[in-house]
């Protein structure tokens, strides 16, 4: 697996606050503040759980207002939003790891981001063949632990 990037927090906050002008929404405080309590995590989380850790760092933030922000920061590309098996919304910041896939175990839900760049090629070729540009891809595999029995990732 590649070494993921360093966040640069300064940079998202940029292109936060020129997606935020250019389509005329408030420039608030509370959407900064959801911008940096994602970013100090290292893992896909939900809007409850990211609501749930903002309350327990003290934040004063509405659930709304939580999920009105991923929302923004989907839009504008600054999180990418995955469906894990046909669980809630989770999110992760796209510049972490870019252009990497899921192995998703169905039996303790733990999830191994990898890449493959013959993926890439499959992207491309695939999009030749109907005419299309490729921007990116998402790959979701479904499988089960060696033994989900003895898994330390169980959440049974």
């Amino acid at each position: 697996m590649a070494s993921e990037k360093p966040v640069d927090l300064v940079e998202l906050k940029k292109q936060f606050t020129d997606f935020l002008k250019r389509k005329n929404y408030r420039n608030t405080q509370e959407r900064y503040k959801v911008l940096e309590r994602i970013a100090e995590l290292d893992k896909h989380i939900s809007a409850d759980e990211l609501y749930v850790y903002m309350n327990t760092k003290g934040d004063s933030v509405s659930r709304a207002t939580v999920y009105s922000t991923l929302d923004l920061l989907t839009r504008c590309a600054i999180l990418v939003k995955h469906r894990f098996q046909g669980e809630s919304a989770h999110f992760e910041l796209a510049e972490r790891l870019p252009d990497h896939d899921h192995l998703i175990c169905v039996e303790c839900g733990y999830i191994v981001e990898f890449q493959e760049e013959s993926l890439v090629e499959v992207q491309r070729r695939i999009c030749d063949m109907f005419g299309f540009k490729p921007v990116k891809h998402s790959l979701q595999i479904f499988a089960a632990c060696p033994d989900p029995g003895r898994c330390q990732h169980n959440r049974s």
